[in-house]
């Protein structure tokens, strides 16, 4: 009688374990929403975006020769997933009305590009530069205990 149960038991436990497996087809899974090729796409084209408008901002920041730092400032830009700027860009000071605004769209715009595509990142902070030297006519951001970062 003791084993006619356990058989029983194991016969059970084979079909409803077989059962489970036949339910269960892949096409009935569910798909990750990040495959849809719609969605990729999407992120393509605004990541083209932003590209574009860096291009556009650095090209404007470097059209000037560097012949005096004291002519030169500097600012945050972009924006980390976990917040806080993703860098920081020098630019001629005279040109200050023009290139803070598009710095600032980009920001918002590489904010709002994170949030949408829930990017992560490494969440460090990125220090301020501690100054602006000119080598080589290009404006150079000097960091407070790092070596020269070359606006290029």
């Amino acid at each position: 009688m003791k084993n006619l149960l356990i058989i029983g038991f194991a016969t059970l436990s084979l079909a409803a374990c077989q059962s489970n497996k036949t339910a269960v087809e892949p096409e009935t899974l569910p798909k990750d929403i990040a495959l849809k090729p719609d969605n990729n796409l999407s992120q393509q084209q605004d990541k083209e975006k932003l590209t574009q408008l860096i291009k556009e901002i650095e090209t404007m920041a470097t059209a000037q020769t560097c012949t005096n730092a004291s002519d030169w400032k500097f600012t945050a830009i972009g924006s980390k997933p976990c917040g806080g700027p993703s860098s920081y860009i020098a630019y001629p000071a005279q040109l200050e009305e023009t290139i803070l605004p598009k710095i600032q769209n980009f920001t918002e715009l590489q904010s709002a590009f994170n949030k949408k595509y829930g990017l992560i990142s490494d969440c460090a902070m990125v220090m301020p530069p501690t100054g602006i030297v000119c080598e080589n006519g290009k404006a150079v951001l000097v960091g407070a205990n790092t070596a020269t970062s070359q606006v290029q």
